[in-house]
């Protein structure tokens, strides 16, 4: 393969009249930048011409419909705008067409029925508008086609049916509408195939579950309806079922647990209902189980704690489950993610779950379980967000026995529980927990914690979420906290705190929200910085404050200081918010979960609800180019 080099400034040579007219392949990658030369098209015996991957722009010459001979075409991670010329028709040899990730627009040319050898056609990733073209179905020796994030419209053409040859189909995210034609089910070698994020409406055509080869289907996020049926046993090469966000009723089908190869089934956000079968137990080869955001009911199956050890994502929230957690998490666990957020379980949490040693997320909240503190959890090493928020919890949060307690815990949200005493002290839960440096978001909300606020709490360092509010917390406000710069939201609101506001709070510039209402705090508000960005309702209730924003002046002389216009007094809804959860964790690391962005934030009553985002899970993102 021949390496064609940049000129000195950087641009494409300016004709293939230089020695290079006998070239078969000509391959240009991360080198180049301008516009691709029309006199390229002089070059009358090339077979290969790549030039993706490089910094190109401007439109596509039609002089590369002269390139008679041309098999390959790969312009691909460009910058190139503009339609498709027409004149491409010509190109009958073509096998390969990669026009992927540009800023193409237009219509998909009606001229591509003409290019009769094409086995791959990719123009993913662009601009294109208008409806698929129906004569896309007559290239009856195709086995990929990619037009995946576009602006398509229209229904997809049922011709598609005759793309018997085709193993890859990817047509998500566009506007697609309709029903899903039913000859799709003619596509006896398809592998892949992808409609997700369109409008697609209507029911699962049976013909479907005649496609015998499928390995990935993904239908999320459309408007489809009606129940999975049992037919869905036929599809036994299944390894990635994805149908979430539609609007499914039913029963969750028990065929799924005769799919032998079965690793992802998310249908999370449909109308399913019922209790869910033990039968659900025999898909041993699942990894990711996420039937959260449904209607489902009864008791959790206890052999969903040990029926699969490559099981790593099992996500139950936001259903309607009842009675205890089940007592069955086997030494062999290897889940890294575990919501049952938002059910109605009750009991306490089962002292097996110390087994999933890989946890990375254990989401608990909303439920209706009672005792103590789980303090057995604090071996989980790779435990890096812990939320028991909105159950019964009580005690006093002892210090930790283990030498090193959760290491790596992010996220610590206890709010809305029972918990009493004082918070816990510097020798105590803080330095114990060696997590001086790694917290990002504490929320001890809503309890009966008293005393004071331990002056520790200011080497949390990385700390970005801090809420003690509706607690019955006294004394100051540690001077530490303003050591707290990477800070975005702060709630101490509802306690007894006296004395000033320390002026070292002004050094959190990154401070967003700020809550300090009904307190007991005394003496002038800090000016300037984030502070002069906090209206009244950040103070309300405690009637010793004065300065800025306040209109209760702190000069001796008794003038009063006037404010900005712009500032008016917060109504009764402000100081009212439950604040539950900001965005605590807005592009956190590649560590947590398989590398993804976990964002956990407030909803309407205060209950916390998560996104998680994963390839080939509930979201596909993955980008596909780098230059890096």
């Amino acid at each position: 393969m021949i390496h064609l080099a940049s000129s000195p400034t950087g641009t494409p040579p300016s004709r293939c009249a230089c020695g290079m007219e006998s070239l078969a392949i000509i391959f240009l990658g991360l080198s180049l930048s301008g516009k691709i030369p029309p006199q390229i098209g002089a070059c009358s015996n090339l077979k290969v011409l790549i030039l993706g991957y490089n910094y190109l722009v401007g439109r596509i010459p039609s002089s590369i419909s002269n390139i008679s001979s041309l098999l390959i075409l790969s312009l691909d991670c460009n910058e190139l705008i503009g339609q498709i010329p027409r004149a491409f028709s010509k190109l009958k040899s073509l096998v390969w067409i990669n026009f992927g990730v540009n800023h193409l627009s237009g219509k998909i040319p009606q001229e591509f029925v003409d290019l009769v050898s094409l086995i791959s056609l990719d123009l993913a990733y662009n601009n294109f508008s208008g409806q698929i073209p129906s004569s896309l179905g007559n290239l009856t020796n195709l086995e990929y086609l990619s037009l995946f994030n576009n602006n398509l419209n229209g229904q997809i053409p049922s011709s598609f049916g005759n793309l018997t040859n085709i193993k890859t189909l990817y047509l998500y995210n566009n506007n697609l509408n309709g029903q899903i034609p039913s000859s799709l089910g003619n596509l006896t070698n398809l592998q892949y195939l992808y409609l997700y994020r369109n409008k697609l409406t209507g029911l699962l055509p049976r013909s479907f579950f005649g496609l015998k080869k499928l390995i990935h289907l993904d239908l999320s996020e459309n408007h489809l309806f009606g129940e999975i049926p049992e037919l869905i046993i036929e599809l036994q090469s299944l390894e990635g079922l994805q149908l979430f966000s539609n609007d499914f009723t039913g029963k969750i089908p028990n065929a799924l647990a005769s799919l032998p190869y079965l690793r992802r089934f998310s249908i999370y956000s449909n109308n399913l209902m019922g209790k869910i079968s033990s039968l659900i137990c025999n898909i041993t080869s699942i990894e990711v189980l996420d039937l959260s955001y449904n209607n489902l009911s009864g008791t959790i199956p206890p052999c969903l704690g040990n029926f699969s050890k490559g099981l790593s994502i099992l996500d139950l929230q936001m259903n309607s489950f009842r009675e205890t957690i089940p007592e069955t998490f086997g030494e062999d666990c290897g889940l890294r993610y575990l919501s049952f957020n938002g059910n109605k379980l009750e009991g306490s949490l089962p002292r097996s779950m110390a087994n999933c040693r890989k946890l990375e997320v254990m989401d608990i909240g909303g439920n209706k379980l009672n005792g103590t503190f789980p303090h057995w959890l604090d071996t989980l090493q790779e435990l890096q967000v812990l939320v028991l928020r909105s159950n019964k919890l009580r005690g006093v949060l002892q210090s930790s026995k283990t030498i090193y307690p959760f290491p790596k815990l992010r996220i610590l949200d206890l709010a809305n529980n029972e918990f009493t005493g004082p918070l816990p002290k510097v020798k105590g839960f803080y330095i114990e927990l060696k997590i001086l440096s790694t917290f990002t978001s504490i929320d001890l909300s809503n309890n009966n914690f008293d005393g004071l606020i331990p002056s520790a709490i200011g080497k949390l360092y990385s700390l970005i979420g801090l809420n003690l509010s509706h607690n019955s917390l006294s004394g100051h406000i540690p001077v530490s906290m303003g050591n707290l710069t990477n800070l975005e939201w702060l709630d101490l609101s509802s306690n007894k705190l006296t004395r000033q506001i320390p002026y070292q709070l002004k050094d959190m510039t990154f401070l967003a929200f700020l809550n300090l209402s009904y307190n007991q705090l005394t003496g002038p508000i800090p000016q300037g910085k984030q502070f002069s960005t906090f209206e009244n309702g950040s103070y309300k209730g405690n009637l010793a404050l004065c300065g800025f924003p306040l209109s209760k002046s702190c000069n001796n002389d008794g003038r009063k200081q006037s404010s900005p216009s712009f500032l008016k007094e917060a109504d009764d809804s402000e100081t009212k918010i439950s604040f539950g959860w900001k965005v605590v964790l807005m592009g956190y690391g590649c560590g947590l979960i398989f590398g993804v962005v976990i964002g956990y934030v407030t909803f309407r009553n205060g209950e916390p609800k998560w996104f998680v985002t994963l390839y080939g899970v509930k979201y596909h993102r993955k980008g596909r180019c780098s230059r890096n």
